[in-house]
């Protein structure tokens, strides 16, 4: 049995032996090109070949979308008001006359994104981008640099249209369709973030239709939100820059970030934005219709107070400013929306941008709710520019030569006069003289006004009403201020030459 047992095993290990001569000999007769084949699709799997099918998806999408990226790059003057002098110590008054110094100018660098849209050389980027700069410069991907020229800004947006010359068309970017992106769709940025030039990131679509952010990082925050929240990096520079789905085509505008995480970006609509570019491109601003009332969200509890259902939707009614469509059209405070033009509305921001939809005199009907009784009110829209122009009035400097007794000053509300802490409430802050001003060495930047000729100034409205019915008058007149804003008042009398 011994025997007959290693004669079986002999035998196998024989078998094994011929068959892996055999595999051997059968590898050796492999052509070698099969050979070589074999090796280049090894090395592709380890290292994709650029232009073959291995490429990563946002080659494509760079290639294609780096020629309509540009670089911008803008130069603001801002005023230096100098130090008081001697007015920082308690002890000391006002330096003598002709020794305060003039407010000098700083230039101050800014940089951001745009992209092509048309191949005439029209670019969009956000309003802040380019908003009070003295020059702007736009770098393309060629190293080109050219003048770029604003045609339209629309503040209530944050987006603006400039003009850089004609370009080819490939250097064209395609404009997509933002109401088709779905939460976690990819998004591609490319933009100049800190001064990095067209530099790409990937993310995917991490939210819609965010609103109600407070992302004014020193100014306004825009009225219109409808943002696109993305992880795709975004970071100072990137404004204006396209953000794009995974075929290269543009479905929004980078906007701002949120500086307290990361990775959490914002997007304006490419849609939103298609609306905004075609009034700009026609006539340079933006007509949206008007009504002059506050909105507000519309919960369980305020329900419960006006005897609503629990789930009732609508929004409601804060306030309705005199003199406006709304007041005109016969709403109330404390009404409840719950329709537009037989449609029904639930949020704020949904009945901001139907409203603002509507050209101006455009008729509108609301069905809304008032002591438990529907009613039905028609409307003839303003025009929202004309208001937010209004609104502007009383932070608006008064410059030119047209400003009485060559005074420039604003509204106590400005930020101008915020940053000079003024301690007065009422009043109007003088921001520069001119040098034919014949208050020079009697007033100086950083005195608030308080009253004319005997009238008093509350505010910028005050000032102009004032000052336009004493026009030319060449008598003199007297003025009460504060020096450097402090609660102490002086008179002067003040006379053109």
């Amino acid at each position: 049995m011994k025997w007959n047992e290693r004669k079986r095993r002999g035998t196998t290990i024989l078998l094994a032996a011929l068959l892996t001569i055999s595999v051997v000999s059968l590898s050796l007769t492999v052509p070698a090109a099969h050979a070589q084949g074999d090796e280049e699709m090894s090395m592709q799997s380890r290292y994709p070949v650029v232009g073959s099918t291995f490429d990563s998806p946002f080659v494509a999408v760079a290639e294609r979308l780096k020629p309509a990226v540009v670089y911008i790059k803008v130069v603001r003057e801002r005023e230096i008001q100098p130090l008081p002098f001697f007015d920082f110590h308690p002890f000391f008054g006002p330096g003598p006359e002709g020794q305060e110094s003039e407010p000098r100018t700083q230039k101050v660098p800014s940089s951001g994104t745009g992209f092509i849209i048309d191949a005439s050389g029209l670019v969009v980027t956000n309003n802040h981008v380019v908003d009070s700069a003295t020059e702007i410069k736009v770098s393309l991907s060629d190293g080109s640099e050219r003048d770029g020229e604003v045609i339209g800004v629309d503040p209530e947006t944050d987006l603006a249209l400039i003009s850089i010359g004609a370009v080819p068309e490939d250097h064209v970017a395609p404009l997509g369709d933002s109401d088709a992106i779905r939460i976690g769709d990819w998004a591609i940025a490319m933009g100049n973030p800190m001064g990095l030039d067209w530099t790409l990131t990937v993310g995917v679509i991490s939210a819609k239709g965010r609103s109600n952010l407070n992302i004014g990082g020193g100014r306004t925050s825009p009225a219109f939100q409808d943002f696109i929240q993305t992880d795709a990096s975004i970071n100072f520079g990137n404004s204006g820059g396209p953000l794009t789905n995974i075929h290269g085509e543009v479905i929004g505008i980078n906007a701002a970030i949120n500086t307290r995480a990361q990775n959490i970006g914002f997007a304006i609509p490419i849609n939103l934005a298609k609306e905004v570019v075609k009034q700009l491109q026609e006539s340079g601003r933006v007509s949206r219709g008007y009504l002059g009332m506050v909105p507000r969200e519309l919960n369980s509890l305020m329900a419960e107070a006006l005897n609503l259902d629990a789930d009732a939707e609508g929004v409601f009614v804060e306030s309705v400013q005199d003199g406006t469509p709304a007041s005109d059209g016969g709403l109330a405070a404390s009404d409840v929306i719950v329709e537009i033009d037989g449609i029904p509305v639930s949020e704020v921001s949904d009945f901001r941008f139907r409203v603002a939809r509507h050209a101006p005199g455009d008729k509108m009907e609301l069905t809304v709710l008032r002591d438990g009784k529907t009613k039905r009110l028609d409307f003839e829209l303003g025009d929202r520019a004309d208001y937010v122009e209004n609104a502007r009035d009383n932070r608006t400097p008064e410059r030119g030569p047209e400003a009485w007794m060559g005074l420039s000053v604003t509204g106590l509300d400005s930020p101008m006069a915020q940053r000079a802490r003024v301690q007065v409430e009422q009043g109007v802050l003088i921001t520069k003289l001119t040098e034919e001003s014949p208050a020079n060495g009697q007033l100086r930047p950083g005195d608030v006004i308080v009253e004319v000729d005997k009238h008093r100034i509350n505010s910028i409205s005050d000032w102009r009403e004032v000052t336009e019915d004493l026009g030319s008058s060449d008598r003199a007149i007297l003025v009460k201020f504060h020096p450097q804003g402090r609660e102490l008042t002086r008179y002067i009398a003040l006379k053109k030459e």
